[in-house]
């Protein structure tokens, strides 16, 4: 277990290092850390048994704290405030209950019950934490809170069976918590080291994803990404019979904001329009950038005449508050729009076609002066 413990500190370690100095891998590492340390003060109380009434309030903060450690990161990794003081006193508490047999010689004994039940509410909830709230769960995420979940009933168990191991038969109970203890635990204790650096795996994945489908300068979807996001909207769309539209929106003007203002003024205004198009854009619709200035929308279960309404809703609000937030410029935008045929041929066709007609009636709001909406339909 102590070599185990090492391993797992170690390789959280490196993915702290490797991948963005992620405090919840940290966090982690230094709870296996701890762990491995319960188990050296562990072997060294084996060999010297004077040692145990010093080592034991130690071994029982190096269990504790692993298992506040665990919750911490988890919350650390869901954006929640950790309450690092709240953790460390509910540690605390649960300590000074489990030294009192320490102190009260004698007594009964609650160690072993006091640090199950402690680690059975920290696990609780990192797997809260874990469970996300606002998008589905990865398989990652599942792996984790199931090992999570045999680790509290693990315990669970632990707990149930020390307390009757100081009742009655006392000396069996005695024998059936060490059994449960050494085979159970290094199974368990593994199984969530390697479900916690599997969900590291699978976040770098999901960051490595959202890097090659989003534009680094306005955080939409890049060409790629919206492609592929509006290929998946148009095969759901013909399945359920529901309109489609799309749109491509182009800044007036804008190598002449370059070439006054400079490239800096050209990205805050890039940033400034972006902002405007998703505000203007419901939960679903698609919005990406797929050229320098130029902006491609897809709005589901919305007709090219609908489209068209909510386009112009954009295009009043850009020019209307360009002067007075982000853009260093009076900025104004042109749109063409155009409706997605939903017809018998592949997604692909149907998009390519819906975009190119979208494109000609950009380029018919360039040529009839900018700043306007020109509906392809």
């Amino acid at each position: 277990m102590l070599v185990i413990s090492l391993i797992l500190s170690g390789a959280m370690a490196i993915a702290w290092l490797s991948l963005g100095r992620q405090s919840h891998a940290l966090s982690w590492s230094i709870a296996y850390l701890c762990y491995g340390a319960e188990i050296l003060a562990q072997v060294l109380e084996a060999l010297r048994p004077s040692l145990a009434d010093i080592l034991g309030p130690f071994e029982l903060l190096f269990v504790l704290a692993p298992a506040a450690l665990v919750a911490i990161g988890a919350r650390q990794r869901a954006a929640l405030y950790p309450r690092y003081m709240l953790f460390v006193g509910i540690t605390l508490a649960a300590m000074i209950i489990g030294d009192l047999p320490y102190l009260l010689p004698g007594r009964f004994g609650w160690t072993s019950a006091t640090s199950g039940l402690f680690t059975i509410v920290m696990l609780l909830i990192a797997a809260s934490a874990i469970m996300p709230r606002t998008r589905k769960v990865e398989p990652a995420e599942w792996a984790v809170i199931g090992a999570i979940s045999v680790f509290v009933l693990f315990e669970l168990l632990l707990v149930i069976t020390d307390l009757a191991s100081h009742g009655p038969g006392h000396r069996e109970g005695r024998e059936l918590f060490v059994t449960l203890y050494l085979v159970g635990l290094t199974p368990v204790f593994v199984a969530n080291g390697i479900g916690a650096i599997l969900l590291l795996a699978s976040d770098v994945a999901a960051q490595l994803r959202a890097l090659a489908a989003n534009d680094p300068l306005t955080g939409v979807l890049n060409r790629r990404g919206f492609h592929e996001a509006a290929l998946r909207a148009v095969a759901n769309g013909r399945r359920q019979r529901q309109a489609i539209a799309v749109a491509i929106a182009d800044i007036d003007h804008f190598k002449s904001i370059n070439d006054r203002h400079g490239h800096t003024a050209g990205d805050r205004t890039l940033g400034f329009v972006c902002g405007r198009l998703t505000h203007g854009l419901r939960g679903g619709d698609l919005v990406g950038r797929i050229g320098g200035e130029e902006f491609a929308l897809l709005l589901v279960n919305s007709s090219a005449r609908q489209a068209a309404e909510a386009m112009e809703r954009i295009r009043i609000d850009i020019a209307a508050s360009g002067k007075d937030n982000d853009a260093p410029a009076p900025v104004t935008a042109s749109f063409g729009v155009a409706s997605v045929v939903l017809g018998g041929s592949s997604p692909e066709q149907m998009l390519a076609e819906a975009m190119d007609r979208a494109d000609k009636a950009l380029y018919c709001s360039k040529l009839e002066g900018r700043n306007r909406i020109t509906l392809a339909d």
